[in-house]
């Protein structure tokens, strides 16, 4: 006859499967709870260079997580430091931005995602407690401002400075991911803001430019746009024969064919030997002339039968690495550039500026070249006069006439007032 063994004999065995099943509930319960438990904290939020240096300074004022379109350009980066509490090795940090909720799957998948990856992944071996990020204004860019959003990292470049469209701030979150497989739910997550503002204003109009003794005077006018967000003006500047030596004017006598042009009617137009409409400091034969003559190495040539003299180029436009020039007033109308040469054709053009410095869209080019202005004071001192210190450099050709005058009629008034009393 077979026998069972009795409840009492199970009891032991069956002590230990229920214990066991309880140490794996109890496990389980500690597994999830810490899991819940996953937390990131942003505790601090820098700049630094494309090295990991230190940043260039930013304009004053510019806050340190706004972030300009010089930063781009220079690739700087943003740096978070990171404090994470119950990390595991089933989870990544992932690193998100873009126009939606990157803690929402949906905006990290799909066929129209509205995040993309701005970092590598840091897996959870290079994970510490405490931990510091590094973001590239670059990527940043790509994902906020680009309509395809990459959803595995791919390194941007510089071209994604160019991608915000309009001016003003664009404020953004950068999302930090406890991921336990890519494309799900996040675990934990934490996220911090910064400032996307890398487009300047519209650029000022009617600019003009009228040469001085080393100076050249800049005018213009206030854009048009209502709301723009200018707090000052940059000049920007270079020798025209430096940008584009090809674009001068031929110089030497007109051409005995009919070649250069369409035709006209017979007739005559001046050459200089520059090859500009002013003589710049020397004669036909290239020879030295006193610089204040003004057109004197100029010469009347006639027109080819039957052509037109050469058209003078275009203004070319100077490159926005040569700065020359600014102001930090929203309603300034002008600005003088000082320390030019004399006789030597310079391009100028402006753009406006926003509170973060961005230089906006440059206004149309204008060529001037700075010359001696003959007014009172600068023909006094030529003259073997040597009160100096009154003459106003740069100041229009009239203007130092009429100041110049004035003077010589307030000292003979004076003296005729005082001749007047001891008689």
């Amino acid at each position: 006859m077979r026998t069972f063994p009795s409840f009492h004999d199970l009891k032991p065995t069956l002590c230990r499967v229920l214990l066991a099943v309880c140490a794996a509930l109890i496990a389980l319960s500690v597994s999830n709870e810490a899991r819940a438990d996953l937390t990131i904290t942003v505790s601090q939020v820098k700049r630094v260079s494309s090295t990991g240096g230190t940043a260039p300074t930013h304009p004053s004022g510019v806050v340190e997580t706004n972030l300009t379109s010089e930063d781009c350009l220079d690739d700087v980066k943003v740096r978070f430091s990171l404090t994470l509490t119950g990390i595991d090795a089933q989870h990544n940090l992932e690193i998100w931005a873009g126009g939606g909720d990157c803690t929402q799957t949906t905006s990290r998948t799909g066929t129209q995602p509205t995040c993309g990856q701005v970092a590598p992944l840091y897996g959870s071996g290079a994970v510490l407690a405490s931990t510091l990020v590094d973001v590239r204004v670059q990527d940043l860019a790509q994902q906020t401002f680009s309509a395809t959003k990459q959803i595995q990292y791919t390194k941007a470049d510089a071209t994604a400075c160019g991608l915000q469209g309009t001016s003003g701030g664009s404020t953004i979150s950068v999302y930090f991911l406890w991921v336990g497989n890519p494309g799900t739910d996040p675990n934990g997550s934490s996220s911090s803001q910064v400032t996307l503002d890398m487009v300047g204003p519209d650029g000022p109009t009617n600019v003009t430019a009228g040469g001085g003794d080393r100076v050249a005077v800049l005018k213009w006018s206030p854009p048009n746009t209502s709301g723009s967000d200018i707090s000052g003006y940059k000049v920007y500047c270079a020798p025209v024969d430096s940008i584009d030596a090809s674009a001068q004017i031929d110089s030497g006598p007109a051409d005995a064919g009919a070649t250069d042009a369409a035709p006209v009617d017979a007739g005559s137009h001046l050459e200089c030997a520059d090859g500009g409409s002013i003589d710049g400091g020397v004669d036909d034969a290239g020879n030295p002339i006193d610089a204040g003559e003004i057109d004197g190495g100029c010469v009347l040539v006639p027109n080819d039968a039957g052509t037109s003299p050469p058209s003078p180029p275009p203004c070319p436009t100077p490159p926005l690495t040569n700065e020359c020039g600014s102001t930090g007033s929203p309603t300034s109308t002008g600005v003088t550039v000082k320390g030019l040469i004399n006789g030597v054709e310079y391009a100028f053009a402006v753009a406006g500026t926003d509170k973060s410095q961005n230089p906006g869209k440059l206004s149309t080019a204008t060529c001037v070249a700075p010359g001696p202005v003959a007014d009172f004071w600068w023909n006094y001192e030529n003259a073997g006069g040597a009160a100096g210190g009154c003459a106003l450099e740069g100041a229009p050709l009239m203007d130092g006439v009429m100041i110049g005058g004035a003077s010589v009629f307030g000292i003979a008034l004076l003296r005729r007032r005082r001749k007047g009393k001891r008689s």
